[in-house]
Parts: C-alpha cells; sequence; structure tokens
C-alpha cells in the first residue's frame, strides 16, 4: 500500500498500474502511462461523449461567440 499522501502528490489512483525497477539503490516505482482503448474507433471519435453531462459545450459557445464579437 502506497501511502496516502504519495498517492494525492503523484495523483495515484485506485488501479494505477506502475513499473517496478530493481535499481543499486532500492525499488523504484513509476506509473505506467494510461493506455486509453479507442473501441475501434479511430482518431478523435474514441473522445466521443467524455464531456457528457457538463457544460463545456455551453462554455465553449459563449467564448466563441466573445471572441467573435471582437
Amino acid at each position: 500500500m502506497i501511502p496516502r499522501p504519495l498517492r494525492e502528490k503523484y495523483r495515484l489512483t485506485a488501479g494505477t498500474r506502475l513499473q517496478v525497477a530493481d535499481t543499486d539503490e532500492g525499488l523504484v516505482l513509476s506509473p505506467l502511462k494510461a493506455v486509453r482503448s479507442r473501441g475501434g474507433r479511430a482518431g478523435w471519435r474514441w473522445l466521443r461523449g467524455c464531456a457528457k453531462g457538463t457544460a463545456a459545450l455551453k462554455e465553449h459557445l459563449a467564448e466563441h461567440r466573445r471572441e467573435a464579437k471582437r
């Protein structure tokens, strides 16, 4: 188990996979980069739905309107 202050500092969450390296100084734990499954979809399409339930689109459109007025 990794102590909570270290988990928070290094943003480790449940299920984070770690690489273990044996060095002269001891064990070195390094988080592996998350590889997101694309589910067979190519390009940006695998992101579809990731902002569902947020105000991201409304905020983007409002920002776009403000910039267009300039």
